[in-house]
């Protein structure tokens, strides 16, 4: 069951200089555990929405970070030049720098979950826990050829592409998919796939690792490869589970999160 928040949901919206940025980031609940979620490629708040309108906001605060190019913390428009995961996760740790929170677990999702780990690894002193879901450490030829099947975002479900239209605008969507694509790409080429492999031994925090099954976007092997790569980790696999887990099991996803979340390592 769903466990049912003491305190608003409704999310608050704020932009902080964060390392040059206008940074946005959502707040939810007050509680003294502080959680940051990261989100994936072309993110919106409303991805989260179980997370935010279920789990306990006595017991959490929730920061949902915009890194730049991404939501709200725009301008500037994306950049996907070399290394942007990585300044993606000193964003985030600057962020509760900024914000005076010393100690934190970090949830991502898809290339969230990169950003997650990334983070974790530099800055293992301050991450309590690690949640990450839909993500790898690497990219295949494999990958790669589904990501080329996506390009062209006017192929996109109905549901998916209004809504990113709506949030982003029909251009900015095409070209900062062709972007993280074309990154993904020279990644491929050039780093031999290596999307964060280097982060996963210098994580310290225990880690939750969810994945879908039927993931046909970050393939089942991503989320075995991260548990067996990740000291201290535990992986949950959803067996009829694609890509979206959070919202296709907001019920079971929380459960489990918060569950992870509570329990004492």
């Amino acid at each position: 069951m769903i466990v049912r928040p003491s305190v608003s949901t409704e999310p608050i919206s704020t932009k902080i200089k964060v390392k040059g940025f206008e940074i946005n980031y959502f707040q939810v609940g007050n509680g003294p555990q502080k959680l940051v979620i990261l989100p994936g490629v072309l993110g919106q708040i409303g991805d989260f929405g179980p997370l935010t309108e279920s789990l306990d906001g006595a017991k959490y605060t929730i920061y949902i970070c915009d890194p730049p190019g991404y939501g709200l913390s725009r301008p500037p428009n994306r950049d996907f030049s070399p290394g942007f995961l990585y300044r993606d996760a000193d964003s985030a740790i600057a962020l509760m720098e900024t914000l005076g929170i010393e100690k934190y677990s970090m949830l991502g999702w898809c290339n969230g979950g990169c950003t997650a780990m990334i983070a974790a690894s530099r800055a293992a002193d301050r991450v309590d826990k690690l949640v990450v879901w839909s993500c790898n450490a690497y990219v295949t030829a494999k990958d790669l050829e589904y990501y080329e099947t996506t390009r062209d975002v006017h192929d996109w479900p109905e549901g998916r592409r209004i809504s990113q239209f709506k949030a982003y605008g029909e251009k900015y969507v095409s070209d900062t998919w062709s972007g993280w694509i074309d990154a993904f790409r020279k990644i491929l080429d050039e780093d031999d796939g290596d999307v964060c492999r280097d982060a996963l031994a210098k994580i310290k925090a225990p880690t939750l690792i969810l994945h879908g099954a039927k993931d046909v976007f970050v393939p089942i092997e991503h989320g075995v490869y991260l548990h067996e790569n990740i000291n201290r980790s535990t992986l949950e696999i959803f067996p009829e589970g694609k890509h979206i887990l959070q919202l296709m099991y907001p019920e079971k996803f929380v459960s489990i999160v918060d569950n992870f979340l509570s329990s004492v390592q």
